[in-house]
């Protein structure tokens, strides 16, 4: 019975096994069901609406079933396409296509779509999206759509997340009344979605959704963020992202009320001021903070970063990264430090901290990764011997005092991709352990240290991108750099050689957009080598000892915004190459020997440029007039050239309004300084890149500049610096030059400029610099208090001028050697009527030429009739005889008109009475 009882039971055990292997095949026979043919061919029909250029579709053959498709995924039981995932990470994989085909419709119970990554080329998100009620994820991020939101999505009420972002913000939101109805939406994400239009309403439709986990709004243009709290608490609410918005009022008191689960709350990139509030510790769930890029001041909340509870003693555990930078804090970095010892990523740069950290400050920092303390007034005193607890992934330590010595814990340090030690009082030699210390090295800035000892080679780290070893003292040849480049600033050394390094650099699929080796001993060739330089924005060659001529490769660099090559030994012409490089911004050339005429094309094609320096070089000709073209111009120098003939009667719109672009020209390269020297009176004016924007100057000086000086010159208000000295110009100063009120410097000197100083030049009160000197102004000085503040050697070499500053005071005698010389009104009134001054006699006097020529012919003919009459006799009789005659006529034809009027008259009154 035991043995047949167990038998029973090894048989119902068999069966059970049986029966979950039998269900166990039929379930996985769901798995290999086929999709349905109709939703297969659906599936075909969406994919000719695309184009895929690397072909990653290539499964997607008919006869195949779909659901082994790339991308496609189906019920394991039904075989009806519930996903369509067809993201693409890569840009090579994109796929294409001019719209979003409806042939999705044939899919009811598709529940997730995912075509993030691709490019529908600027079409609308289309309105039948809003029919897929089984639709749970909709993504299309990054995907190029452009233009209005439909409404209708409002109506995919079993939605959970919803991601529109990262579409080149060209997508626009009306309103958003129509989330109301998205009750289980739990993942929204409008980043980069423009919802202007409902900037007052958002954060009340926003409240309707309960079940939000993460709402992101990152640069949707908002401006109101609301102080009054929202009706609904957000409890489940964990990440909140409004960074690159507008609001500039305080952090709502709210956002601490209503969101006590918030574990993610970035707020960076606005306007919010104030202090950061206290109570900030509420948010005791809180993992990540980011307040940078806004304008809080005051000190670090001493509650930031402390444990929530009846115990309050040590740091908050997971509170890990902290983002405060680019701020106005102020105060004790010492005293904060404390509480944040738990932090995986202190990034406090750019305030008015202020410290003297020791080894104890960071003795518990163990699990720091990235450390940033940049420009802060914080010094480092650390041992020399010291070890840190942490191991950085990120030391940003720049304008931090460090040195004098090379800091030495560095040396512990090596996973780090990115280190900033510029500007930090370091002068000492680099250490050789110290350049291949980490090989995940993208970023590394040593700049503005003295620092000494190169000629590393970096050809083999190749994911170094931004190198930056500006202003110290290496003295070496240009060493060799990886083809991965994006930016490398050697500039201010002493770096010496060839430049034939750089094309290693530039290779068919190069990177490098920012080429700085300006100020050091270079020398040779420029070499030809720019022909894949696509990506190029900044090229620096300034300032040291290249020669030969510019080459014709550099017309590649479409992509260039500044080209700087001044103060070397360049010869040649300009090649007309560069006139493919039609978004120039800087122009600069000055200092060499370049030849030729100035390039018209340079009007023509560079619509955007507002720098173009050619002075002190060798150009010849007329300055063409379709540099009148360039609106944009703000600083044109032509100075110290042979250019001849008259001074163009332009009009540059950037000199007449004030600059409204706001867009910064150098972007996104922000720490470039551009050199611009300016000559004035003998010595240079620096102005930094930071100062271009209000730096509106025209320097024409030394040339041989005929004609007078255009009347146009006086609509130019903008202009800080007028500098047309050494020249040939003739007549008077324009009667309307006090227009100009925003003149810092003035210089017409050593030319040949008559009549008296307008007395409008007194009105001009920013003028601080005026040289008059060496011309033939007549009269008195006009009277102002800037004007009599010049010294005299801003009007010697005017014989005929008088009155303070000069000795020599206004009499009789200068008044009428004033009106002998020139009347300056008449003068001025001629010079308006005709900016050709032909014959500059004409302009001293006032008369126009027509009328002197006219008075000179009817004296020369009345004189020769008259002496015809004197000395020829049968003339003479003739002549009155002539006369005679014609007053003989002339008696009796009137005699006999008015015996014919007089018989006429007696007859009529004979008709009235007859007899």
């Amino acid at each position: 019975m035991i043995v047949l009882r167990r038998f029973l039971q090894l048989l119902d055990f068999i069966a059970v096994l049986f029966l979950l292997i039998q269900g166990h095949v039929l379930c996985d026979g769901g798995s290999n069901a086929r999709c349905i043919d109709n939703e297969a061919h659906a599936l075909l029909k969406f994919k000719e609406g695309l184009s895929d250029p690397s072909n990653p579709l290539s499964s997607w053959t008919t006869g195949k079933d779909c659901c082994q498709w790339k991308g496609v995924g189906c019920n394991r039981t039904t075989g009806r396409v519930i996903s369509l995932d067809l993201h693409c990470a890569n840009s090579s994989d994109k796929l294409q296509g001019r719209e979003l085909s409806s042939s999705l419709l044939q899919l009811p119970y598709l529940s997730s779509l995912n075509l993030s990554g691709n490019d529908f080329m600027q079409s609308q998100v289309p309105s039948f999206l809003g029919t897929m009620k089984s639709l749970k994820h909709l993504d299309l991020s990054n995907a190029n759509f452009k233009g209005p939101l439909p409404e209708s999505l409002g109506n995919l009420s079993r939605l959970e997340s919803l991601d529109l972002s990262r579409n080149d913000f060209s997508l626009e939101v009306n309103n958003l009344e129509w989330l109301h109805v998205l009750s289980s939406l739990k993942n929204l994400d409008l980043s980069g979605v423009d919802l202007s239009s409902s900037a007052n309403d958002w954060f009340r439709d926003i409240s309707m959704l309960p079940s939000l986990v993460t709402l992101r709004l990152s640069g949707c243009q908002l401006r109101n963020l609301p102080q009054s709290p929202p009706q609904v608490i957000f409890h489940s609410l964990v990440t909140l992202d409004l960074s690159f918005n507008y609001f500039n009022n305080t952090i709502p008191d709210w956002l601490f009320e209503k969101c006590h689960d918030l574990q993610h709350l970035n707020l960076g990139n606005n306007q919010l001021q104030g202090p950061i509030p206290d109570f900030i510790e509420r948010l005791n769930s809180l993992v990540s903070l980011d307040l940078s890029h806004n304008e809080f001041i005051g000190s670090i909340p001493t509650t930031l970063g402390q444990a929530h509870g009846q115990n309050r003693v040590g740091a908050n555990p997971r509170l890990k990264e902290l983002h405060l930078s680019n701020n106005q804090l102020n105060g004790s970095l010492e005293r904060s430090l404390g509480q944040l010892s738990k932090l995986t990523v202190l990034d406090l740069a750019g305030n008015n901290l202020e410290g003297k950290i020791t080894d104890a400050h960071l003795a518990n920092f163990k699990s720091l990764r990235v450390l940033d303390l940049s420009f802060n007034r914080v010094i480092l005193n650390l041992s020399k011997n010291w070890v840190p607890p942490f191991n950085l992934e990120t030391i940003g330590l720049g304008n931090c005092q460090l040195g004098p010595q090379f800091p030495k814990w560095i040396q512990t340090q090596k996973n780090f991709s990115y280190i900033d030690i510029s500007n930090a009082s370091i002068s000492d030699t680099v250490p050789d352990w110290f350049w291949d210390l980490s090989p995940s090295i993208e970023y590394m800035n040593l700049s503005f240290n003295q620092l000494r000892r190169c000629g590393h080679d970096f050809s083999s780290k190749f994911k170094l991108h931004t190198l930056d070893l500006s202003y110290n003292n290496f003295s070496c040849p240009l060493p060799h750099f990886p083809p991965n480049m994006i930016t490398l600033d050697l500039a201010a050394n002493s770096f010496y050689g060839t430049i034939s390094h750089v094309c290693e650099m530039l290779g068919v699929n190069n990177s490098l957009s920012f080429l700085d080796l300006s100020s050091n001993d270079l020398s040779g060739v420029i070499p030809n080598c720019w022909q894949y330089g696509k990506h190029m924005i900044i090229l620096d060659l300034a300032n040291n000892h290249l020669f030969g001529s510019i080459p014709d490769s550099l017309g590649n660099l479409t992509s260039l915004h500044t080209l700087s090559i001044y103060s070397n030994n360049l010869s040649g012409r300009i090649p007309d190459t560069l006139e493919n490089c039609e978004v120039l911004i800087v122009l600069n050339l000055w200092s060499n020997r370049i030849w030729g005429a100035v390039p018209s094309w340079i009007g023509q094609k560079m619509q955007i440029l507002r720098v173009l320096m050619l002075g002190r070089n060798s150009f010849e000709g007329n300055i063409p007039t379709t540099l009148c073209q360039l609106e944009s111009l703000h600083l044109l120098d032509l100075s110290e050239n042979q250019l001849t003939g008259p001074i163009p009667r332009c009009v540059f719109a950037a000199m007449v309004t004030p600059d409204t672009d706001r867009s910064y020209i150098y972007d996104p390269y922000t720490t470039y300084v551009e050199h611009l020297y300016l000559t004035f009176k003998g010595f240079y004016l620096y102005h930094s890149r930071n100062m271009l924007r209000a730096l509106t100057v025209m320097d024409l000086s030394s040339n041989f500049l005929t004609e007078g000086i255009p009347v146009e010159i006086t609509m130019l208000v903008e202009l800080v610096a007028l500098n047309l000295s050494r020249n040939q110009l003739v007549g008077s100063i324009p009667s309307d030059i006090g227009e100009l009120k925003n003149l810092e410097s003035l210089d017409l000197s050593r030319n040949q400029l008559s009549c008296a100083i307008p007395t409008s030049m007194a009105s001009i009160y920013s003028l601080m610099i005026l040289d008059l000197s060496y011309n033939t102004l007549s009269g008195k000085i006009p009277s102002g208090p800037q004007m009599e503040d010049f010294d005299v050697f801003s009007y010697e070499g005017n014989p005929h001028l008088c009155g303070p500053p000069l000795t020599e005071a206004c009499d009789r005698k200068n008044s009428f050697q004033d009106i002998k010389h020139c009347s300056a009104s008449e003068g001025n009134r001629e010079h308006e009527n005709d900016g050709n001054h032909e014959d500059n006699n004409s302009v001293v006097l006032g008369i126009s030429p027509f009328y002197i020529s006219m008075g000179i012919g009817y004296i020369t003919a009345f004189w020769v009739f008259l002496g015809c009459l004197t000395f020829i006799t049968s003339w003479r009789y003739a002549y009155f005889r002539f006369l005679d005659n014609m007053n003989d006529r002339i008696y009796v034809t009137i005699a006999v008109s008015l015996a014919k009027l007089r018989r006429k008259f007696q007859g009529q009154q004979v008709s009235q009475y007859p007899n």
